[in-house]
């Protein structure tokens, strides 16, 4: 079984203590949303667009977003179609987060992620040939595991995150630790950093540390990229110690919480009665939320909608308190309470 090597800091404790208060604190605000939907889905769209950018993937998270939805934007079909798999991945794992990690569920999301990307016979299949990784400059940075290693270092890996020992450790833990010790085994021919950053949340969200699937933790990663990869390497010239690794994933799980509460905070609305809110009225509470008190004009360009469908979204919303109107006729404008 693979046992990995780190040290508990006083530095990791505080930042797993601050994780936890602002994880609990989070979970209290958003029974209280009323439009959780829409924090699941901007999480599921943030997270596409940085793990796949990370890769190299240049499409905008404005652009993840309209595929999410449905729409046609125009980009290269390769692009489309890994934030396609992404995103249906991320659908998968929020479906089925309380199955136990194995070697099948591994070559599903492996599959899923590189669908119509590689070749058929290398989606969800052990690599067959030595592969390597290498720097911006296309210099080799690390070689891993040969082939015919890697069945082997994938089963002992499993063997861990379900044993008695790593199910005593914090989340954390267990994440930052499963993808470290995934991307360097590097069991497939591509996709191993989608890979890994994906079975990070899933363990996140079979954990139950994540129970609304309402963050992403591929934001931290995006954010700075040479970062993440210098602290992957880190832990390789240290003989694979992962203490700042974990530290450095902790650092990133307590950013994304904080991140994640200011936007539950700047979401929360005070309505006279609970609301289901229809996925067009989600998108008009977004869109008031992020700018000045709009016109309906402004708004059917922001919704792409009739003018009756218009005041099919907004007359419930002024009903309940959650939008106030400014002015009279043509001149009112609405504005997010």
């Amino acid at each position: 079984m693979y046992i990995p090597e780190y040290r508990i800091t006083p530095y990791l404790l505080n930042l797993i203590d601050e994780a936890s208060r602002l994880r609990g604190s989070i979970e209290e605000a958003a029974v209280e949303v009323v439009f959780l939907p829409a924090l699941q889905k901007e999480a599921k769209a943030r997270a596409t667009q940085s793990s796949t950018s990370i890769e190299g993937n240049p499409l905008s998270l404005n652009q993840v977003k309209a595929l999410a939805r449905g729409e046609k934007i125009g980009a290269y079909h390769l692009h489309e179609k890994e934030a396609h798999n992404y995103l249906k991945a991320l659908h998968w794992i929020e479906k089925n987060g309380d199955k136990p990690i194995t070697e099948e569920l591994i070559f599903n999301l492996h599959q899923m992620l590189t669908k119509n990307i590689l070749d058929e016979k290398k989606c969800g299949k052990y690599k067959s040939k030595q592969n390597y990784i290498v720097n911006e400059k296309g210099v080799r940075t690390f070689t891993p595991p040969p082939p015919k290693e890697t069945p082997g270092l994938v089963k002992q890996l499993i063997e861990w995150v379900n044993s008695h020992e790593a199910q005593k450790l914090h989340s954390v833990l267990v994440c930052a630790i499963f993808h470290h010790r995934f991307v360097s085994i590097h069991p497939f021919s591509d996709g191993n950093g989608r890979a890994a950053r994906l079975l990070g949340t899933f363990i996140l969200y079979q954990r139950g540390f994540d129970t609304n699937n309402i963050f992403s933790l591929d934001d931290y990663f995006a954010g700075n990229r040479k970062r993440y990869y210098e602290k992957i390497e880190q832990s390789r010239e240290l003989d694979n110690n992962l203490t700042f690794w974990i530290e450095y994933v902790a650092e990133g799980i307590v950013e994304t919480l904080k991140a994640t509460k200011k936007r539950i905070e700047d979401l929360q609305i005070s309505s006279k009665h609970k609301t289901l809110l229809s996925s067009k009225q989600e998108e008009l509470v977004r869109v008031l939320r992020d700018n000045p008190p709009l016109y309906v004009s402004q708004i059917q360009a922001d919704l792409k909608v009739t003018r009756a469908r218009i005041n099919q979204i907004i007359v419930p919303l002024i009903k309940s308190g959650i939008i106030s109107t400014h002015g009279k006729g043509r001149a009112t404008r609405y504005r997010l309470n």
